[in-house]
């Protein structure tokens, strides 16, 4: 498990990268566009689009690091208090919800995907098409998906081993 867990880690974090050079991205566009308005008084064609798709971009490239590192809020002060068998108890519990949102999110995410793909969806005034961010977003999802199923797994390991250090 530590090879796949290495390589889970290594593609989550390049991810990450990318979400972080996403936001950079966004940062200057906007920049750009105040001072090309503070200047000549009109703002960049479509800079409200490419923001809405940089953000696509910055919100799901981060979820799979985040929860590889587990940096998401828990309910920590009152199940801290638990032994740790308890603890990956209730791992597994919210493991389990979590994953199964996860999933029919991915499958709702990748549904539209594919109909704004056929039907050739673009934004409306650049004409991107949204079908890549989509896909993309799906993708992002998945991925958080298999580390869940990481998370999960640790979880019921920990329980069988009698506690140890749970997911």
């Amino acid at each position: 498990m530590d090879a796949f867990e290495k390589a889970l880690g290594f593609v989550t974090e390049k991810m990450a990268w990318v979400s972080m050079l996403a936001i950079l991205a966004c940062v200057a566009l906007v920049m750009t566009d105040v001072v090309r308005y503070g200047l000549v008084g009109e703002p960049i064609p479509g800079a409200h689009e490419m923001v809405e798709l940089i953000a696509a971009v910055i919100l799901s490239m981060g979820i799979g690091y985040l929860t590889f590192v587990r940096g998401h809020v828990a309910v920590g002060i009152l199940v801290d208090t638990f032994r740790p068998r308890v603890q990956a108890v209730y791992d597994v519990v919210g493991g389990v919800v979590a994953l199964g949102f996860t999933i029919w999110l991915t499958v709702g995410v990748y549904e539209m995907a594919m109909r704004n793909y056929r039907y050739g969806w673009v934004t409306g005034v650049l004409e991107i098409p949204r079908s890549p961010f989509m896909f993309l977003i799906a993708l992002s999802l998945a991925l958080t998906c298999v580390v869940l199923v990481r998370d999960l797994i640790r979880a019921v390991m920990a329980i069988r081993q009698g506690g140890g250090d749970g997911a």
